[in-house]
């Protein structure tokens, strides 16, 4: 990068506009021994591009050098110490007039809280601070507390001042779960841990690269350190790049994804409009929002007496890559193909049409995907006692209402409704388990 970056170079810094206090002490106090003085001018300089729209104009890079005192070698240098520890996405465009461009996405710094909490963060601050200065720190951080014992708690409960319309809030609740989902954290997995165990093996990634990983992540369900040992392994003895063929070999073959444990409340968490759906329904809802697709697929295949294949993996690999929904709604649709449709195997034809059809119409959560199932009259889960097929009403000949090219998956002959309850209550029991065969 340093070698295509220019004084010249244009860029754009998208992120918060102005920092508190406290995140401010945390930069100076907690990050600055770690990152150096440059990556933290650099920082600062950064923040005050941003407009209170949380966007910079379009900047270059000659004035940021003047800005921070720096050569460009030192820039970059201070810019990667702030992509390693969290505080900084540096992504690059491309345009046909202005050549290369960089975009700039700045993270907030941890709190003092959750800064000590991350052993990581903790033992990189003692080792550049020393042990004596790190304990006053966390002499100078740690929570203050009080003597509970002699007096009484009178803080008043939400219940006790607010009045709250449940019907009103129910009527709502589409609309706020949609804005939960758009504000959401769409990936616990920890970017910055994993770019330190990186570290260790001496390994930079592009931005190719960490691209496609968030998408094997996503798609196998592996965490930072078990994620890092196979991405060393896999570019072992490459000259150039990741070998993502032999990466993929090496998960499938050593590393088979864990189903965690749900847990016990999980049933009694779920949204306003739980009622609406059966206890069935409700357990793959939870489980379709922890499980990696892989694991989930493996799950109904071994249910059914039968194995995914290596094609199988690979169009999920592509449709996460794609982006277009999570990975729980990709969830629902295996389990509508393989469970509800009863097909032995997933046909790349019919899964792109369907996933197409539900991106194109904004499903992005599991119970919405349910309910546009049941409102083109098909079942996510059928009850025992059904015996006709629910997509098709007596006397009124009325078909699916899925578009025309994906109402006919491959010929199969379906479940009859005993086989497909009993089918998904050993499914919602395997998800519910700890551990992996």
């Amino acid at each position: 990068m340093a070698e295509e970056l220019k004084p010249s170079t244009f860029y754009t810094v998208y992120g918060e506009p102005q920092l508190d206090q406290s995140k401010q002490n945390a930069l100076l106090y907690l990050y600055q021994p770690i990152v150096g003085s440059v990556a933290l001018s650099l920082y600062l300089t950064l923040v005050s591009d941003i407009t209170l729209e949380g966007k910079s104009p379009s900047l270059m890079h000659t004035d940021l050098l003047a800005a921070v005192d720096t050569g460009l070698m030192n820039l970059v240098k201070a810019r990667e110490h702030l992509e390693g520890i969290g505080l900084l996405e540096t992504y690059e465009k491309t345009d046909d007039e202005i050549g290369m461009s960089l975009i700039y996405q700045l993270r907030l710094p941890l709190g003092p809280e959750k800064f000590f909490q991350d052993p990581l963060m903790a033992y990189l601050l003692m080792d550049k601070v020393g042990k004596r200065r790190y304990e006053r720190l966390v002499e100078r951080y740690k929570p203050k507390n009080f003597d509970r014992e002699s007096i009484k708690k009178i803080t008043k409960r939400f219940r006790d001042v607010y009045r709250l319309d449940e019907t009103a809030f129910t009527s709502y609740s589409e609309a706020l779960e949609q804005t939960q989902e758009e504000f959401a954290d769409r990936s616990d997995f920890d970017w910055s841990l994993f770019t330190q165990q990186l570290k260790r093996f001496s390994l930079v990634l592009t931005f190719e690269e960490r691209e496609k990983l968030q998408t094997f992540q996503t798609l196998y369900g592996l965490n930072e350190l078990d994620l890092a040992e196979f991405v060393a392994k896999a570019s072992a003895g490459e000259r150039a790049g990741l070998n993502f063929n032999y990466l993929r070999q090496l998960i499938n073959k050593e590393k088979r994804p864990k189903v965690s444990a749900a847990p016990k409340q999980a049933l009694t968490e779920n949204p306003s409009n739980a009622s609406n759906f059966s206890p069935q329904e409700l357990e793959i809802i939870a489980q379709s929002k922890k499980i990696a697709p892989v694991t989930f697929l493996r799950a109904i295949k071994r249910e059914k007496g039968g194995f995914e294949t290596n094609t199988e993996v690979r169009l999920l690999e592509e449709l996460i890559g794609r982006n277009l929904l999570p990975k729980s709604v990709i969830n629902i649709i295996i389990n509508y193909i393989l469970v509800i449709q009863n097909q032995a195997v997933i046909n790349a034809n019919y899964l792109n049409a369907i996933a197409n059809d539900w991106a194109q119409k904004k499903i992005s959560t599991p119970e919405a995907a349910i309910t546009h199932v049941r409102e083109n009259n098909q079942k996510l889960v059928r009850k025992p006692q059904a015996s006709r097929p629910n997509y098709q009403k007596r006397g009124t000949g009325r078909k699916e209402a899925l578009p025309e090219h994906i109402k006919q998956p491959p010929k199969e002959m379906k479940l009859t409704p005993e086989k497909e309850a009993e089918l998904n209550r050993k499914l919602a029991e395997y998800l519910n388990k700890e551990g992996d065969d």
